[in-house]
């Protein structure tokens, strides 16, 4: 049966390295991952540590199909690739979809130098299931499935990342993370790429007070996030990347900081589901 349902249920959301600190229990430990539901369909964006519990409570799906986006390729956001089980069963088909490197075959050369020895000791060679890969440039509007139409932008981040805009059933959600901004200065991108999304998730690594001094490390910061809400007219909010170093404490004071200035927040956290 088709729905229109349309909602996003975060299985990582620190950024940098997973953590497995006590501190770190209520908003979780690994790293980028985000289910996205648009009605039958289940679109992945990154593959994080995360990645692996996300296939494991996917393996039975009635509809055995996915796609995998990736935002950009470091360590974070790829370490959980070789460990999502639907790969290994012939049952299943998997599209990986990527933009941020340059040349052709983009996305396949990517798996596979990250899959290699000495790093890794087996290839993409040994997934069963039928792994496809599509490569898009930025700003390329991409309709993965039938009613689901992705807008794509480049963001500020060292070795190039993508911003995704999903749009289904007459609503839209926006990842954003893995970027930066100029100090003082708002991403007048940023803010034309989200005008009036119904939810934003955004890299809130820092806080205004951390950036000048990790202005060059390519995050940004919950407070920026917000301003982009307001400029922008987006719905609501989420807070994604987190330090591995955050504590929960920390993060609950964010939560309680961000909605006082802007009250549809809420800060990421392992199995936070949001429907839109």
């Amino acid at each position: 049966m088709t729905t229109d349902q349309f909602s996003v249920r975060i299985w990582g959301a620190r950024g940098t390295v997973s953590s497995s600190d006590e501190t770190c229990r209520k908003y979780g430990g690994n790293t980028a991952c985000i289910e996205m539901c648009c009605g039958d369909e289940t679109i992945v964006f990154d593959a994080g540590s995360g990645l692996r519990l996300l296939g494991n409570s996917m393996v039975n799906n009635r509809i055995k199909r996915t796609h995998i986006f990736f935002t950009h390729c470091h360590y974070d956001h790829i370490s959980g690739f070789p460990f999502f089980a639907p790969f290994y069963s012939p049952d299943w088909q998997v599209d990986l979809w990527s933009g941020h490197l340059e040349g052709p075959d983009k996305t396949q050369r990517m798996i596979r130098e990250y899959m290699r020895p000495p790093f890794f000791p087996v290839g993409p060679q040994v997934f069963s299931a039928d792994v496809n890969y599509r490569d898009f440039e930025f700003e390329d509007v991409l309709t993965p499935v039938k009613g689901v139409r992705i807008e794509t932008m480049s963001l500020n981040h060292h070795d190039g990342c993508v911003g995704y805009r999903i749009n289904f059933s007459g609503r839209s959600i926006c990842y954003i993370t893995d970027t930066t901004h100029t100090l003082g200065e708002i991403d007048q991108n940023i803010v034309d790429f989200v005008h009036e999304t119904d939810l934003m998730i955004y890299d809130a690594t820092y806080t205004d007070a951390e950036f000048p001094q990790f202005w060059n490390f390519g995050h940004s910061t919950w407070e920026e996030g917000i301003r982009i809400c307001q400029a922008a007219g987006v719905k609501r909010y989420c807070t994604f990347h987190h330090r591995p170093s955050r504590p929960d404490d920390d993060l609950d004071d964010i939560a309680t900081a961000a909605r006082k200035i802007f009250p549809q927040s809420h800060v990421g956290r392992e199995g936070l589901f949001i429907e839109v």
